[in-house]
């Protein structure tokens, strides 16, 4: 287990207050009405691209109180102001709402300090920063410039400033209000000018209508346990997993946070797996338009550790787990929806070529196949993983029947399944990874845990051999199971309680345990409300991982599927 790159453990967790919509994300301030950055995902430059601020927009004034509107839009107050900041659904853009409480003045500032270019480290791009005042749309237009313009930002107000000092450092004021500020993005100065008027046009309570109504129909009919967690969730992931790049494509990232600290990227695992479920419970459509995307670009590279957006191996190494995503992913969208033998036409090629690479690794003689890295992206003990080949076994068998060929997919399965209760049951339960007929691991990894085979499909709850595998998971025998005020799984890789682990709880069925991990959810700060991939156990504050928004939506799908579960009374 050596040359791994762990998690950075941290000792204060960052303040943050994410927003956005699927073109744009904002990091913003929860102590006062100011933005940090403002980006867009590219696949031209293969990354996130930010406009970074010291802070690059704020309000003028003290003694604000923030809150969340439908858990998503940030409202600050103090006695002479209240600021709004809106990301509307289907804009590139932004619009910022200063109503006053009191007469006076209203002054926003701001400081461009560089372009950023984020996927693993952010890099200062080299650019020069030109601004101007469009007389044409009324924008005032800032660009970073290399050779070309990057990125550009168009601003305008519903009410002209009484004064302008517009530039990379910039004041804007008002003698008095309700104004609106709008915020349009793009390649260039002339779609940020258009866009900024264009979001003028439709008007301040018009995008703020629209948003409203499509926040509240992700979450519509959720009918599990702590609702407010899981629409927190589930808003994250939906616009922090996921973009709409400057291209007009959607992409899946494991985080458009610049807090996560290896954003920017895509790993089939993180998107198919973790977030892509409580995609399909929240937004049938976007979930079809973003599986046909993600199998056309990533595909072509099954398994790879991490990927740039525009689909080439970014970080190499042959993960079974993320090459199972892809199976998995489709066949769930077709429990959920109904057989659709177009799509399956469509997405065949793709899918021929996952299952090309996988046979690749398999065992000589027996149906096992190896994987180099484990779930949590570190090298393995032994090439053979329990709960790897479960997982490729359970995508087989249930993509099976909207398969052109089902007998072929069942009977892999079928043999896959037999040959890991004969190899990789040792002692009356499950290994972590083996060596057909040699040495094995006994150990476990919240991010693809062997307490989720029975919610897969693998095997039921009663099975003798998995609830003797939960009981070493969930007990002191676990050198990584973390007791404490919130207690939870972890792993070398994260040597702290782990969100994954809650969602895994979840999904056990085992009551003990699932009250235990809602309670966490309930009680704990985590990474300001979201769960993140480790937590301390004494005071549930953040360890490592903020800004997690894959895991994020892997909590959302835990409840909304936990309840589904025929409780278990093992614990």
């Amino acid at each position: 287990m050596e040359l791994m790159t762990p998690a950075p453990i941290l000792d204060t967790p960052p303040e943050h207050l994410p927003t956005g919509n699927l073109d744009i994300h904002v990091e913003a301030s929860p102590n006062a009405p100011s933005i940090a950055r403002i980006g867009v995902a590219s696949l031209a430059l293969n990354g996130l691209l930010d406009w970074v601020g010291a802070p690059l927009l704020e309000v003028l004034g003290k003694g604000w109180k923030v809150s969340r509107t439908a858990d998503w839009i940030p409202v600050w107050e103090n006695e002479h102001l209240t600021v709004t900041l809106l990301a509307p659904y289907g804009e590139r853009g932004l619009a910022l709402r200063l109503e006053p409480r009191t007469p006076g003045p209203i002054q926003v500032a701001g400081n461009l300090e560089y372009l950023g270019l984020r996927r693993f480290k952010e890099e200062k791009l080299e650019t020069t920063f030109r601004a101007t005042h469009d007389g044409w749309t009324g924008s005032y237009v800032l660009e970073a410039r290399a050779e070309r313009t990057l990125l550009a930002l168009g601003l305008q107000a519903d009410t002209a400033p009484s004064r302008a000092d517009w530039g990379p450092q910039f004041v804007l004021e008002w003698a008095s209000g309700p104004v609106t500020l709008y915020l349009g993005l793009a390649l260039e100065a002339d779609g940020a000018r258009t866009t900024a008027l264009h979001l003028r046009r439709v008007g301040w309570e018009t995008l703020l209508r629209k948003t409203l109504h499509k926040l509240a129909l992700l979450s519509t009919n959720y009918t599990g346990p702590l609702y407010e967690v899981y629409r927190r969730h589930l808003i994250f992931s939906y616009f922090y997993a996921q973009a709409n790049t400057l291209e007009g494509e959607p992409v899946l990232l494991t985080s458009r946070s610049p807090h996560y600290y290896v954003s920017g990227a895509y790993w089939a695992r993180d998107g198919l797996l973790w977030f892509f479920p409580a995609l399909l419970k929240a937004d049938r459509k976007r979930a079809k338009e973003v599986l046909k995307a993600v199998f056309r670009r990533f595909a072509r590279w099954p398994g790879e550790h991490a990927q740039y957006l525009s689909g080439p191996p970014l970080y190499p190494g042959f993960e079974l787990d993320q090459a199972a995503a892809y199976p998995l992913a489709l066949a769930r969208y077709l429990e959920a929806t109904g057989p659709n033998p177009e799509l399956v036409a469509e997405l065949r090629e793709p899918l021929e070529w996952v299952f090309e690479r996988v046979a690749q690794e398999k065992h000589p003689s027996l149906p096992l196949y190896r994987t180099f890295l484990s779930p949590t992206d570190d090298p393995v003990p032994e090439p053979y993983l329990t709960y790897d080949n479960a997982l490729w076994a359970v995508a087989l068998e249930r993509l099976s029947p909207y398969w052109r060929e089902p007998e072929t997919l069942k009977h892999e399965a079928r043999a896959l399944r037999e040959t890991l209760y004969r190899q990789a049951e040792r002692n009356g339960r499950f290994v972590f990874s083996f060596e057909p007929g040699g040495s094995h691991t006994f150990s476990d990894e919240p991010a693809g845990s062997l307490l989720l085979l029975p919610h897969l499909g693998f095997c039921n709850r009663q099975d003798p051999v998995w609830q003797a595998t939960a009981l070493w998971i969930l007990g002191d025998d676990n050198p990584h199971h973390y007791k404490g005020r919130f207690p939870g799984e972890g792993s070398a890789h994260f040597p702290f309680p782990s969100g994954f682990g809650l969602a895994n709880r979840i999904l056990s069925g085992l009551m003990r345990p699932a009250g235990d991990a809602l309670m966490v959810l309930e009680q704990a700060p985590l990474d300001a409300g979201y769960a993140c991939e480790s937590f301390d156990p004494q005071t549930g504050a953040c360890r490592t991982g903020v800004g997690f928004a894959a895991l994020t939506g892997f909590i959302a799908y835990a409840l909304s599927a936990g309840k589904d579960n025929k409780p278990a009374t093992l614990f």
